[in-house]
């Protein structure tokens, strides 16, 4: 990310080859999955390839690349309809951990990954693939509701089969950050998946090529998922009543992207499971998303007109509101899988004594790992500013976290995009004909930013609140013997 944000993107670009070179052939022995694309790549190469290709301005190459990804998606989406019991997941999950499962993408990077498909196919002129995309955007989207209902079913009824209720508020007192996921910008999202600035895309683009019929329902969607923001309301009230082009003028979108996607990161708990009467601690491991400050512009300046600007898309909160939602299969799978684990321990203590003990749970600690896969040059906002211009080489002035960008962009044709990118110390713009550089202002007058509390951080403040709890101790007399010999309890006691 340090040379992307340096604006390096060759040499991006040939790191991000080196850093996945690879013949397509498999180690002797091992299987390919079903998703592994013909090139031996996974789907975050393409995601992270067509990112940095589109803000070079190489628009065919990037969507390439990340039809490569959609193809990925759509093997994954075909398993899905033909095998909804998928949603249980892979049971070699339940036994090491979650890394080991196949990464189909987060839910909100299938959406974006149509997202950015279409706007490519705009940016080509490519309309007939943009609409192919805008109508795979609205499948995709309640592909994924139904998978997630099936699969919240799914392990509901697992947990009762096993007498788990565990749940996500009791991490809280282990250490893991839940208010993290539960505060007002991630509560009022709708879910974690769905996209404002798709609909809000395909609303545009249809009003552009004069099909105002298909250009409401998109505008719409935006406001359903988007409700307080002033453009998106002024477009889907409107009713076709607003002001309209004249001659040598252009409705111009401006598509103002910040920062970068959050990470996703480990952090390691440590949790009394009842094991054969007694409960044993239990190193398993979380996921957590942390975020870095990002600086949004509050308004753009071009041809002498102050724009603002409106974020529709919080990828950081998108990110935090998946987890929230997910969590009760993580838990379902991290405690079966737990128990599982804490069995083997236990019964290495008992055959080898402290040694044999301390040696399985150095293997507990070695294979457990929560899922991290991420597609990371996802910006971490999506904004929007939009007006009539005229044509023609216009001027373009906005902040940006350490100084002022000013340039010239190029303002023509039936459907005008102009794609801008923030990310460290370097402004992408989106136009092959764009010119323009970052004047950097006093460093008493940089943006300052806040990050989340750092993985460090948390796994510290966890590591304190273990130590407070005993090493083992009776589990409760509730607890019912399983098949396998290990004790599982009718409610977890913690």
């Amino acid at each position: 990310m340090s040379l992307l944000k340096a604006g390096d993107l060759n040499s991006a670009l040939t790191q991000l080859e080196s850093n996945n070179a690879s013949s397509g052939k498999t180690k002797e022995g091992q299987d390919k999955t079903a998703l592994d694309s013909p090139s031996g790549k996974d789907i975050l190469y393409y995601f992270e390839k067509g990112e940095l290709l589109r803000l070079g301005s190489e628009y065919e190459p990037s969507s390439n690349a990340w039809l490569q990804a959609d193809e990925i998606v759509r093997v994954w989406e075909d398993e899905y309809r033909m095998n909804p019991t998928k949603v249980i997941g892979d049971i070699g999950s339940f036994l090491v951990s979650d890394r080991v499962r196949r990464y189909d993408g987060q839910d909100y990077e299938k959406v974006f990954l149509s997202t950015k498909l279409m706007l490519n196919h705009i940016m080509l002129s490519s309309n007939e693939n943009a609409r192919i995309e805008m109508k795979k955007t609205f499948e995709r989207e309640t592909l994924i509701k139904n998978f997630r209902e099936q699969e919240y079913d799914k392990i509901n009824e697992e947990k009762e089969k096993q007498s788990i209720s565990f749940k996500p508020e009791d991490l809280l007192g282990n250490g893991y950050p839940m208010d993290r996921l539960d505060n007002p910008e991630v509560n009022s999202l709708k879910n974690g998946y769905q996209n404002a600035f798709a609909h809000y895309l395909a609303g545009y683009f249809f009003e552009m090529t004069g099909e105002t019929s298909l250009a409401a329902p998109g505008y719409r969607n935006a406001l359903e998922l988007r409700p307080d923001s002033s453009l998106v309301r002024a477009k889907a009230n409107s009713k076709g009543k607003q002001a309209k082009p004249g001659p040598n003028e252009a409705d111009v979108l401006f598509v103002v992207e910040s920062g970068q996607a959050p990470a996703w990161k480990s952090v390691m708990i440590p949790l009394p499971l009842p094991i054969d009467n007694k409960l044993i601690i239990v190193p398993l491991s979380f996921p957590v998303v942390i975020s870095s400050g990002v600086y949004t512009p509050g308004s753009l300046r071009v041809a002498g007109k102050n724009l603002p600007v409106e974020t529709l898309v919080n990828v950081d909160a998108m990110a935090k509101r998946q987890l929230k939602d997910q969590m009760p299969g993580i838990i379902g799978r991290t405690v079966i899988r737990g128990i599982a684990k804490g069995g083997a321990q236990y019964a290495a203590e008992k055959k080898g004594g402290v040694l044999g003990g301390f040696a399985a749970k150095v293997a507990t600690v070695a294979t457990e790992q929560a899922d991290e896969r991420s597609w990371r040059t996802l910006p971490a906002r999506l904004s929007i500013a939009r007006a009539i211009l005229p044509v023609g080489e216009q001027t373009i002035e906005f902040r940006t976290g350490r100084g002022t960008y000013r340039g010239t962009i190029e303002v023509g044709g039936k459907v005008n995009i102009v794609p801008i990118r923030i990310i460290g110390d370097f402004v992408y713009v989106g136009q092959q004909e764009a010119k323009g550089s970052v004047v950097e202002l006093p460093s008493s007058e940089w943006a300052q930013f806040e990050d989340d509390e750092g993985v460090e951080e948390i796994q510290k403040r966890v590591d304190a609140t273990a130590q407070k709890q005993p090493a083992s101790s009776p589990a409760s007399p509730a607890d019912k013997p399983a098949k396998n010999g290990v004790k599982l309890p009718k409610k977890l006691p913690f």
